[in-house]
């Protein structure tokens, strides 16, 4: 099975999702749960889109016939406005409310006035566009955003902008989504750490600190913990994690070995176990604890961070890995693919935007990585300038 068909397979248990409401100020990075309408226009008045001087239609006219035009009034941006004595200028600054009967505003720079200082007495335009219409300008209500535009989504993750564009509008809560609480167990005796000091063989535990910083980068709250190869106590551990979490990934114990922990204590009744056609990564597995859907990874350090971004993001995002494949063009040497699997490489990319993949598929290789590379099954071949398929990691 490739692992876009796998993928098809634990797409369908979605995660519960609850909400929250929050200050808009500490929204950045977070997810709105549902579309925010505009309630009001942006924006709400008209304003001036320059430093410079409102012009009447008769001012105007005595502008172009180069004559100088008087001036009536001065509105700084956040001051009341003022209306234009007919013939005459009014200077505005650049977000100030414009008098009704402005036909333009002639910027600063278009004139003989300082840029700064107290406002003239008098102005004389030096020039004007060709074409010049009225409205020149001039920003009307609602010109930006009218009420009942759309300015966020349902599932947008809100971004800088959209704090500031939240606050324009003076929003200041926002509904988002909770942030998932993800457990995490790592699997294996050879992991524990007081085997350092007993002389046994023992193995760094990479993928907890591994899978923990992965949790924490898409915005979730990772809920760590570790287990040998004893079956009830993985399943001790495995149901104290299933009501307080969103999803519970294991790593470790689903091969074809003597203590494979994890396929031992849910095989046939919470959980499927199977290979798929993939290089590295295949072992896979997928249940349900209670409510809660179990990811079940390889233990290998590698596999599990591949795993991870494939599968965990596929379900975290509700997104299926086929759609979630960016075009890139290749720049490397040739690959041939596995004969019997689709094959996952590092790749960077280069100064001219290509990407161009490592020697080997290390966790090392993976660490200073862009993307990570799709090599389809032989006889599919890989050359450079070829449009191939990648994921960001």
């Amino acid at each position: 099975m490739d692992p876009e068909d796998y993928c098809e397979l634990i797409i369908s248990a979605a995660l519960s999702r609850t909400v929250e409401t929050i200050p808009t100020v500490s929204a950045i990075g977070r997810i709105a749960s549902n579309d925010v309408i505009a309630g009001v226009p942006i924006p709400a008045f008209v304003t001036s889109a320059m430093d410079g001087f409102a012009l009447d239609e008769m001012a105007l006219r005595r502008a172009r016939a180069g004559a100088e035009v008087a001036m009536s009034g001065d509105v700084p941006a956040g001051a009341l406005p003022v209306e234009i004595t007919p013939g005459t200028a009014v200077r505005v600054m650049t977000g100030a409310q414009v008098p009704t009967t402005a036909e333009v505003v002639v910027p600063v720079e278009f004139t003989d006035a300082g840029r700064t200082g107290p406002a003239p007495e008098r102005i004389r335009v030096s020039s004007l566009p060709d074409g010049l219409r009225a409205g020149w300008n001039i920003r009307s209500v609602g010109e930006d955003t009218l009420i009942g535009d759309t300015v966020m989504r349902a599932g947008e993750t809100i971004s800088a902008a959209g704090v500031g564009t939240l606050a324009m509008m003076g929003h200041e809560t926002i509904s988002v989504q909770r942030p998932l609480r993800i457990g995490l167990i790592v699997t294996g005796d050879e992991l524990r750490a007081d085997l350092a000091d007993s002389g046994q063989p023992f193995i760094h535990n990479s993928n907890l600190p591994m899978l923990s910083s992965a949790v924490t980068k898409v915005g979730a709250s990772p809920v760590e913990r570790s287990c040998g190869d004893d079956p009830a106590a993985f399943r001790r551990i495995l149901d104290e994690l299933a009501d307080s979490v969103d999803l519970i990934i294991t790593t470790g114990g689903i091969s074809a070995g003597a203590f494979e922990v994890v396929r031992q204590a849910l095989g046939g009744d919470h959980s499927t176990f199977l290979r798929l056609a993939l290089r590295p990564g295949g072992p896979q597995g997928y249940g349900r604890c209670a409510d809660t859907p179990l990811l079940h990874f390889p233990g290998t350090p590698t596999g599990a961070f591949l795993s991870f971004h494939l599968f965990a993001r596929s379900l975290i995002d509700a997104r299926a890995l086929g759609s979630r494949w960016k075009k890139a063009v290749y720049a490397g040497p040739e690959i041939i693919g596995h004969t019997k699997a689709v094959s996952l490489a590092p790749g960077r990319f280069n100064p001219a935007g290509d990407v161009e993949p490592t020697d080997r598929s290390r966790l090392r290789d993976f660490a200073d990585a862009d993307v990570i590379i799709r090599v389809p099954r032989a006889p599919g071949t890989m050359r450079t300038g070829d449009i191939i398929a990648v994921l960001d990691c």
